[in-house]
């Protein structure tokens, strides 16, 4: 039970630390379209987005999948910005669509190369590979569902108590994480 609470704190504390900037702004940035009352639809976006990284996270780690660490570096901000762009469409504000969630999922790909690197050197050259996996991920997706969680009472406050527009912190919010987004991307042009 030790290993496993050791990791499950491990996989929290990465995403919440600022290490992880990355990670919460793509999930806010995923977050931006979505009225608080469809809260349910951002949790099944945010678990398809750790489905992703959970998959790659495995192969990266085990050697499956071996891709160069600067190019994942900025490849990991490009998800953002691309999120954030779609945002802006009218196809990516669509409330009923279900695209979100292949977005969340395919980017999750994307970003678990980047957690392989982090997750091999915490088990590197222990037997409990495996073993630690499990709770790992699920730290993440506590600490995920966390930052899902304060950023709906924020959207809430903001659309209900300040009588904002959806549309108005989507524009923000959006705008915000492209442009922190594409400094990132500059910072690691891998070329």
């Amino acid at each position: 039970m030790h290993l496993f609470t050791n990791y499950l704190r491990l996989g929290y504390e990465h995403i919440i630390s600022l290490a992880a900037l990355d990670h919460i702004l793509f999930l806010i940035a995923l977050m931006a379209v979505y009225q608080t009352k469809n809260w349910l639809k951002v949790v099944i976006a945010v678990s398809f987005f750790t489905l992703g990284h959970s998959v790659t996270l495995s192969l990266g780690a085990l050697n499956v999948v071996n891709i160069d660490q600067g190019f994942i570096e900025f490849l990991i901000p490009l998800t953002i910005v691309f999120t954030a762009l779609l945002n802006l469409t009218k196809f990516g504000q669509d409330q009923k669509s279900n695209f979100k969630y292949w977005i969340a999922l395919s980017f999750g790909l994307i970003h678990g190369l980047g957690f392989s690197n982090y997750y091999d050197m915490l088990v590197m050259g222990e037997s409990n590979y495996w073993q630690a996996l499990l709770p790992f991920n699920l730290g993440i997706e506590l600490a995920q569902l966390l930052v899902v969680f304060v950023m709906l009472i924020i959207m809430g406050i903001y659309g209900f108590m300040l009588n904002k527009k959806i549309r108005d912190w989507n524009l923000f919010i959006s705008g915000s994480a492209f442009g922190l987004a594409l400094i990132m991307c500059i910072e690691n042009w891998p070329f």
